[in-house]
């Protein structure tokens, strides 16, 4: 098990409040709502690794205009066929 710190923190009466009502919806203690937040936090601060990877690749070779073109045409008579009544 790893070790644990325990933090204390101010949140504004508003955002408190939301979380008390998601984590009680979710079955969550305070700590494991608190958890998996700070969780997400960091994983959206460091980011995807496979978005820098696509990055680098459309740079490296970026769509031609043409399959752009051929790509959006398809996307619409795809569209067409829907019946969006």
């Amino acid at each position: 098990m790893s070790k644990s710190e325990k933090v204390a923190i101010t949140l504004p009466a508003n955002a408190f409040r939301a979380l008390e009502r998601v984590r009680k919806r979710l079955r969550l203690n305070r700590s494991e709502a608190i958890q998996q937040a700070v969780a997400n936090w960091l994983s959206a601060q460091e980011g995807d690794p496979r978005i820098d990877e696509y990055i680098r690749g459309y740079r490296a070779q970026p769509d031609d205009d043409r399959e752009a073109m051929a790509f959006a045409r398809a996307w619409g008579q795809g569209l067409e066929a829907e019946d969006w009544s």
